[in-house]
């Protein structure tokens, strides 16, 4: 134990860009993933040897860290870490590197599923089960998060558009992969050979690839983290989605089309309500009685600062409108 504290304090500390994890880049050359948790977090361990499982099963596609280690929580690191690979590189420059995004994930959708009884999460109905998440955040966050009422009401009109989908698609198979289920832009390292890298499997689960496709271009997602900041064209999210269905063959992609916008649309309420979660958890006091609760803490103040204005941006009644355009 006081070997690897030890190796933390004398490592080199990455700005704090993540919501859920710090970054230290030991003296070996290897990176120590922090989990973000506050003291005695009973759930901390579970999300923490989860995560290792995901970076065990993902790892045969070459385009994830190897791990190393696993630490488990203890004091001073309450929520344990995992020894990683340090992949050296940078984050994505849209659009160029959109091909490269979309041949790492056709590689990791392409692994096969977890055995039965694996720790990593399954949705045999990706469809239902977003859209749960998504109402159990309406219902808990969003009036409290988005101030302008026109902007609320064409959320609440999507989420009415997609309940009214559900009656017919919650019912129909779905094509399941790998999913990863963060795959915001800032989640890739590209690295000097041009392979994209995806570095955060804290949400890795068996669900919808449409999903990751969907957040990787959405704008709630390329606008997230500083290093990205870009709005893409629909031309350009098609060019996105074109590459990737060419690379996993035409059964695969037939079967996937026809949940590509639904699950777009879906995407978008998700990345809505977890925008609307943040805000309110993290402007509300500490309350000790719920270890869920997320906190910025951890986040550099710069961060901070960047994360608030995007998450006004994307509850921006115009900018909802637009992005709505586009499949309305």
């Amino acid at each position: 134990m006081t070997d690897i504290l030890a190796a933390i304090r004398e490592g080199e500390a990455l700005p704090a860009t993540g919501t859920a994890h710090g970054h230290v880049r030991l003296k070996d050359g290897r990176l120590a993933r922090i989990a973000y948790a506050y003291e005695n977090d009973p759930t901390a361990a579970v999300r923490l040897h989860l995560q290792a499982e995901a970076f065990r099963h993902l790892a045969s596609a070459g385009r994830t860290p190897r791990l190393h280690e696993v630490v488990e929580p203890r004091p001073g690191l309450p929520g344990g870490a995992l020894i990683v690979d340090f992949i050296e590189g940078r984050a994505p420059r849209l659009p160029d590197e959109l091909d490269a995004m979309a041949e790492t994930l056709a590689r990791l959708h392409s692994l096969p599923l977890p055995q039965s009884g694996s720790p990593i999460p399954r949705q045999d109905n990706p469809f239902r089960a977003t859209l749960d998440v998504v109402e159990q955040g309406a219902q808990r966050f969003l009036d409290k998060a988005v101030a302008d009422p026109g902007a609320l009401a064409e959320i609440f009109d999507e989420l009415e558009l997609l309940r009214g989908m559900a009656n017919t698609l919650a019912h129909r198979p779905q094509p399941l992969s790998i999913a990863l289920a963060d795959t915001h832009p800032g989640n890739f390292i590209v690295d000097h050979d041009g392979v994209a890298w995806f570095v955060d499997l804290e949400k890795v689960h068996v669900g919808s690839p449409a999903i990751d496709l969907a957040h990787a271009t959405l704008p709630t997602s390329t606008l997230w983290h500083p290093d990205v900041g870009k709005v893409l064209s629909l031309g350009e999210v098609e060019s996105l989605y074109e590459s990737y269905l060419t690379k996993i063959g035409n059964e695969r992609a037939a079967e996937l089309c026809p949940w590509l916008q639904p699950m777009r649309r879906l995407t978008w309420l998700r990345t809505i309500m977890f925008m609307a979660r943040w805000k309110v958890q993290t402007e509300a006091p500490r309350d000790p009685s719920d270890p869920s609760q997320w906190s910025d803490a951890g986040l550099e103040p710069a961060m901070k600062v960047h994360l608030r204005a995007r998450i006004g941006q994307c509850f921006d009644r115009d900018s909802i409108r637009a992005l709505r355009a586009e499949w309305l």
